[in-house]
């Protein structure tokens, strides 16, 4: 397999799920880094329609944990700092959960840049239904009744790390049309 010289590209491929943190305290300096990768992240017609809660007290962390609906929660309360990615549907009605994405992964792709560690966390049911736990994060955390809470991001220094082997793009990569080699 080929190696990426990219800087982009190599964090993209070294970055990985860690849902166990060190104690270690996330800076100031690195928390508006992470914030910057939100900020230039893309949107349907440069709506920007996320915000961005920043979450450091241990007992609403502990919350979060609770409402989350993953089996590695633990991860949140351990992580000394949890960004919670809201959009405004009224902003874009059409594409608002793509862009909050957006910002989600490039808070993740800069925190590895910076080396730390985060994981995706959703307020979703397993069936894909809103869960009743989006509304209860929504009252935590005061969001507006209108706005959507795309995700979780805990970050930290990683207490453990593992690999994971990826398919290859020839698994999933077709040209011209789907299922054409």
């Amino acid at each position: 397999m080929r190696m990426f010289t990219n800087p982009v590209l190599k964090a993209i491929r070294e970055r990985r799920t860690v849902t166990r943190f060190g104690p270690t305290e996330v800076g100031q300096d690195k928390i508006d880094s992470i914030l910057e990768g939100a900020r230039w992240a893309p949107s349907f017609v440069n709506s920007q329609p996320w915000n961005v809660i920043v979450v450091k007290d241990k007992e609403t962390r502990r919350r979060l944990r609770e409402l989350s609906v993953t089996i590695t929660g633990v991860g949140i309360e351990e992580a000394p700092v949890t960004f919670v990615v809201t959009v405004d549907p009224k902003k874009d009605p059409h594409h608002y959960v793509e862009d909050g994405a957006a910002a989600t992964q490039n808070m993740a792709l800069a925190a590895h840049s910076l080396g730390l560690a985060s994981f995706w966390v959703g307020v979703f049911d397993v069936t894909g239904h809103r869960a009743s736990s989006e509304e209860r994060v929504k009252e935590l955390l005061n969001i507006p009744a209108e706005h959507r809470v795309i995700s979780m991001l805990p970050v930290g220094v990683a207490s453990t790390t593992f690999t994971k082997e990826r398919k290859p793009s020839s698994d999933f990569a077709y040209r011209d049309a789907f299922g054409k080699k």
